[in-house]
């Protein structure tokens, strides 16, 4: 967290050098709108808490005049940073003629980098804000430092079945993102595969986690793939997920088979029989893995039944 708090240190100071080169340039107020509009747009992403979530908000009246405070606050900081910028050319006294795009270039530097940094939305829907990640307070936090693979996995499994997919992903990749990532799959797995009538919810969101475009193409977990059909089984909601967003997976990064499960696996999944589009999904990824479909024995009639009654 110290490091990140470091670069977002660097990212205000990005932003805030703008406006102080486009006064130490000599720029009048033409350039306060745009400058306004950066830092406005850099604290939403940052802070998004601090304004209206939904349409609606925007009609509440005390919802409205805190956003119009912050507007004008931010106003206020260019303003003043216009200010210091002139105030160092005049006692310097030498004004250096600077395009305008690169002040404001300058400014903008600090958007994605903040955005790489802190993540406002995503964090806000796991309860967590800019101000809570930077300055902890003493509350007690949520597993303890050196908690076991068990320990961390056990309020996963505590979840209610119908528990809101917007409440268990969040989780399910806080748990995830540790280096022993690869074991926590693997009880998740065995405790999913052993209760194939519970935890809906946790399925569904590992199957979405497993074959995440960006997470497999990172290869950050190898083993997310076997663990998920383990934990998906015979299911047929957990299927109706995992197998087209498998089949593109192994369609797009083709050297990641060995990922996936064995043939005779696969082919055991179909063995019980697979209604419509599961079926159609399941035969797309055997394609998509090279597995051609076994050829199906040939009844021969007995003669008995060609002769007439």
């Amino acid at each position: 967290m110290a490091i990140r708090a470091r670069l977002l240190q660097a990212a205000t100071a990005l932003l805030y050098f703008g406006p102080l080169l486009a006064g130490l340039s000599g720029y009048g107020w033409a350039m306060l709108p745009p400058f306004v509009s950066l830092f406005v747009f850099w604290l939403v992403l940052l802070r998004p808490h601090h304004w209206p979530q939904r349409n609606r908000d925007w009609l509440d009246p005390q919802m409205l005049l805190s956003a119009l405070t912050q507007v004008l606050t931010q106003v206020l900081l260019v303003a003043v940073l216009f200010g210091i910028g002139r105030g160092i050319g005049g006692v310097t006294g030498h004004l250096p003629m600077l395009h305008p795009f690169l002040p404001l270039a300058v400014s903008f530097l600090a958007v994605p980098v903040s955005r790489l940094v802190w993540n406002g939305e995503s964090a806000l829907a796991r309860g967590l804000t800019l101000d809570r990640a930077l300055k902890p307070g003493p509350a007690t936090p949520r597993q303890p430092p050196h908690a076991s693979p068990e320990e961390e996995v056990a309020p996963l499994l505590a979840l209610a079945g119908d528990a809101p997919l917007a409440e268990v992903g969040p989780l399910l990749d806080d748990v995830l993102d540790e280096a022993d990532a690869w074991q926590r799959l693997a009880l998740l797995a065995d405790a999913l595969e052993a209760a194939p009538s519970r935890h809906a919810a946790l399925r569904e969101a590992m199957m979405i986690w497993a074959t995440e475009p960006e997470r497999f193409a990172a290869n950050t977990t190898p083993t997310a793939m076997r663990a998920a059909f383990r934990a998906a089984g015979t299911d047929r909601a957990a299927l109706r997920l995992l197998l087209p967003r498998a089949a593109a997976l192994a369609r797009m990064l083709p050297d990641r088979q060995p990922q996936f499960p064995d043939r005779a696996a696969l082919e055991a999944l179909a063995a019980g029989g697979l209604p419509g589009q599961l079926a159609a999904d399941h035969a797309a990824l055997m394609g998509a893995l090279g597995h051609r479909a076994a050829p199906r024995a040939k009844v021969r009639p007995r003669i008995g039944t060609l002769l007439p009654t």
